[in-house]
Formats: C-alpha cells, structure tokens, sequence
C-alpha cells in the first residue's frame, strides 16, 4: 500500500512538473523568437514584397484609372497575403516549444543575444533582398514550364 501511495505522488510530482514546464519552454520560445526579431524581419519582408509587387505590375497602357484600381487590388492582396503571415508569425512560439528541447531553445537564445547572433539577424533584411529577386527571376523563368507542362497534359486526355 506504501508502495502504491509513493508511486501515486511520484506521478503526481511528475504530471505536475511537466504542466509547469510547457509555460516556461513557452516563454523560452518566445525569448527565441524575440532574439531573432521575427516580427521585424517579418515586416521588412512584407515591404519587400510590397515593393517588388508594384514593380512587377503591368501598369504600361492602363489608364490612370485602371492603374489605381489595379494599385488597390495589389494592396488588399498583399495585406492579406501579410495578414496571413503575422497570424502564423504569432503561432511561433509554440511551434518552437513544440519542435525544440529546452537545451537547444537555451542554445539558440544564447547565440541570437550574443554580438554575432545580433548580427546575424540585422543582416538578414540584406541577405533577403539579394535573394527575393532570385525568386522572382525563378518564378518567372518556371512559369512558361508549368504552363507547357500543364498544356502537354491535357491535350494527352
């Protein structure tokens, strides 16, 4: 009986640690998160895509009226597209908690307050806007190839 109460308490220490532990990984997520400026990078992004959004719109031989209806609809698309975005930006936290172990959360804090880790995340803006225009190019180089391809399909129907 002795034996059945220390192993009932046991479990009880242990359930009630593992409750108390997702809150402090959690915060720990969120330090993580916070360390990376995320939501700044997010929002750096955001106009990047913006910005590349109104250079890779037809706006040759649109009437003025046309180009601001054109403008408007590219604006609701890409906030919405940015609204998307933050709602999965404010999940992080427990995706993090969820994928990470408390070390490797620990680790990455420890490396994104540290003078290179602070670096890093200030040049990412940087590295992101050397690399978006090669999406683009990638993009738009792909697309008449999943066109052909989506073409040769159905005329083998």
């Amino acid at each position: 009986m002795k034996t059945t109460h220390f192993l009932l308490l046991l479990l009880a220490f242990n359930t009630a640690a593992l409750a108390q532990n997702p809150s402090a990984k959690l915060q720990l997520a969120r330090d993580v998160i916070a360390a990376t400026q995320a939501d700044k990078m997010f929002d750096g992004m955001a106009l990047q895509i913006k910005q590349m959004a109104s250079q890779l719109a037809p706006n040759s031989g649109l009437t003025p009226e046309q180009q601001q209806k054109n403008e408007a609809l590219q604006a609701k698309i890409t906030d919405l597209t940015m609204s998307f975005g933050k709602e999965i930006l404010s999940k992080m936290d427990q995706i993090y908690a969820d994928v990470y172990s408390e070390a490797e959360l620990n680790a990455m804090k420890s490396f994104f307050t540290s003078p290179e880790g602070k670096s890093m995340t200030a040049k990412q803006p940087a590295v992101m806007a050397h690399i978006m225009p090669l999406v683009i190019e990638f993009q738009q180089s792909l697309e008449p190839k999943i066109k052909k391809i989506i073409e040769d399909s159905a005329a083998q129907k």
